[in-house]
């Protein structure tokens, strides 16, 4: 019965399609009679209908491709076109750049209170959330900026969106209380006169505008100030084997193999990283944690851009000598 059934099934196919075809054949016999019976007048209507109807498809409109969003195409760019600097300087080599008389603007995003009592020599002051939105259109793109605040951290933020607005940014390093206030001799380099920014204008396309504004009152508005999230409060997470979030380490690989936090997934802070991001969830906040905090903050910054909900290990791994960060608050390291 088994070989039966197939054969059956092959002839009730077979039979099938050549009915098909016979009925095919019948219709276009039919309709080719019935068109050399026609008169003229209506032949010569049905091609010119014919002919109407197919110029007619020719010439309509093809969809449009989906427009390119500007705001996600320069967050990608940023660690595409990645400089060998990573968008940072350390106090000594600034104060080198100082002394030769480069054409620079610092750009000191710290509060105005702090600003007054002393910043580095020609700083304009920008305090870090809105107003560097506001300001985006007046401030230089044909100049090196070097942006600083206090510790490194909300200046990384800021390097990375002015980065993205089309500026040429980059963070001194540990910022005003953790790297230029410990360098020997740097009241040489400190004043309290008020500067401002020049009176040109620069274009910014409008959506990255939006985009930086959104960003800025976000994050002077967020549970988590400036987007740092605390170490206690990602430690309970983990004890608790949440799977609510997902951690990022962006220190090199080495590093992460020695020690890191548990659950981590690793993509090391470097040029090409972005091609890497497809892989983080995109459906849950992401935590993002480097050594200190600075390399991760510019990482974050990006990937806010980009539409993920990211946030900022604060004081990254940090040390536990210091009290700093993960290690500071005495949190367990995993090497599996």
């Amino acid at each position: 019965m088994k070989k039966i059934l197939p054969l059956l099934l092959t002839a009730a196919l077979f039979g099938s399609s050549m009915t098909g075809c016979a009925a095919k054949t019948v219709q276009e016999t039919t309709a080719a009679a019935t068109a050399a019976a026609a008169p003229a007048e209506t032949k010569a209507e049905t091609t010119a209908a014919a002919e109407t109807k197919a110029e007619a498809e020719t010439s309509a409109p093809t969809e449009a491709p989906e427009a390119a969003d500007p705001v996600k195409e320069a967050a990608m760019s940023y660690f595409a076109d990645f400089p060998e600097d990573r968008h940072m300087i350390n106090v000594k080599d600034l104060f080198a750049k100082m002394d030769a008389g480069e054409d620079m603007l610092i750009i000191d995003i710290r509060q105005p209170d702090a600003y007054a009592e002393g910043h580095l020599k020609g700083a304009v002051n920008i305090p870090y959330g809105p107003a560097v939105a506001e300001n985006l259109e007046k401030i230089p793109d044909d100049v090196m900026l070097y942006v600083n605040c206090y510790s490194g951290q909300t200046s990384s933020q800021t390097v990375a969106l002015l980065n993205i607005a089309g500026k040429y940014a980059t963070n001194v390093q540990s910022g005003y209380n953790n790297g230029i206030k410990v360098l020997e001799g740097y009241e040489a380099y400190i004043e309290t006169e008020e500067n401002v920014l020049p009176d040109e204008t620069y274009e910014v396309d409008p959506a990255i505008v939006s985009a930086i504004a959104d960003y800025y009152a976000k994050a002077t508005s967020d549970t988590f100030s400036s987007f740092n999230f605390p170490a206690d409060a990602l430690g309970e997470l983990v004890e608790a084997e949440s799977e609510d979030y997902t951690i990022l380490s962006v220190r090199q690989a080495k590093d992460y193999d020695e020690g890191h936090i548990q659950g981590a997934m690793l993509i090391p802070f470097a040029k090409g990283m972005q091609e890497q991001f497809s892989e983080i969830p995109a459906d849950k906040p992401v935590v993002v944690y480097c050594y200190t905090g600075q390399t991760a903050s510019q990482t974050m910054a990006v990937l806010r851009m980009l539409g993920f909900e990211a946030y900022n290990l604060a004081g990254g791994m940090g040390n536990a000598d210091n009290g700093s960060g993960w290690l500071g608050a005495g949190l367990p390291t995993v090497t599996d």
